[in-house]
């Protein structure tokens, strides 16, 4: 079967020029028919209102009450816009401060804490400071101290110095003139040098025997240093080392007076030089004493060191 094509609608045309105004139609008013079984109107009242208002007669001039404007309430922006877009009921508001410690009823002040632990910091710094300070002053003292104990003895090593070369220049003589008495030496005590005899309180050293003797007693009693005195003694000698030295030395009061007398004694066999010692001692407020010591000296390489001390 074959269909025929079904042609285009055609379109219709406005009509040119222009078109005529379209009148409206007034709207119909709708009147009710009056009903015959409806109350008849009540009558309206003519007159003044006195006459028809049923109220009792005024006695007296009333005073209007004045009237009061109703109080006009601000809403916040926030509750005109929840107004204008609606408001969500789901959301819950902000909780409020609870003062429980029932002294306030307001809101109470939030006070900002305390920073103790920078305190505490500064606090320990400052004692540490103070301890510092306190072992700074407390050595000083100490040392002050120990320095102005050894000075005291510093005058008279000058002094027994001083005096040395006068006794080397009067070594051609047979005996000197009996020196002063210093605060080292014992009253009487001469400073005498001769190729047998040599006495005083002189530094001494290592050029010969009765040198090294005098510098082994001017360390124990002016010096009080056993290390000082073990120094001019050979490594293999038989003597006390330097502490026991030392222990010695602390056990003779400060101040000890002293005075030295070295004599030459008899040479043996052996190629060591022996010396007699007189030794006198004085304990401040004390009397003199004397005792005799036996010493023997080596010379090598022009250095002259004691290899033994004993008693005679």
């Amino acid at each position: 079967m074959v269909r025929t094509p079904v042609g285009k609608a055609r379109k219709r045309r406005r009509p040119s020029g222009r078109r005529s105004p379209v009148r409206r139609r007034d709207p119909e008013v709708y009147v009710p028919e009056p009903n015959p079984d409806a109350p008849a109107a009540r009558p309206r009242r003519t007159g003044d209102w006195e006459q028809w208002l049923d109220l009792p007669a005024r006695t007296a001039e009333q005073v209007p009450e004045p009237s009061v404007a109703p109080e006009r309430r601000r809403v916040p922006a926030a509750d005109e816009d929840d107004r204008a877009g609606g408001y969500d009921d789901n959301v819950a508001p902000p909780p409020a401060i609870i003062n429980r410690s029932g002294i306030h009823p307001g809101v109470p002040l939030r006070h900002p804490t305390r920073q103790r632990s920078r305190q505490s910091n500064g606090n320990r710094i400052l004692a540490v400071l103070i301890v510092l300070g306190v072992g700074i002053a407390v050595v000083s003292i100490l040392y002050t101290a120990i320095n102005g104990l050894g000075g005291d003895d510093k005058p008279a090593a000058a002094s027994s110095t001083v005096r040395a070369p006068g006794a080397v220049t009067t070594a051609a003589t047979s005996t000197a003139p009996p020196a002063q008495a210093s605060a080292i030496a014992t009253q009487g005590c001469e400073q005498r040098r001769t190729p047998d005899i040599v006495s005083g309180t002189d530094p001494g050293g290592t050029a010969t025997g009765p040198d090294a003797i005098l510098a082994f007693e001017y360390a124990y009693y002016v010096e009080r240093s056993g290390y000082r005195a073990r120094a001019v003694v050979a490594d293999n000698a038989i003597v006390s080392p330097a502490d026991q030295i030392q222990r010695g030395i602390n056990q003779t009061p400060v101040g000890t007076r002293y005075c030295v007398l070295v004599t030459r004694a008899k040479d043996g066999d052996d190629g060591l030089a022996h010396w007699e010692v007189k030794l006198t001692e004085q304990y401040p407020g004390e009397q003199p004493r004397t005792f005799t010591q036996l010493i023997t000296t080596r010379t090598l390489a022009s250095r002259t060191l004691i290899t033994a001390i004993a008693s005679g």
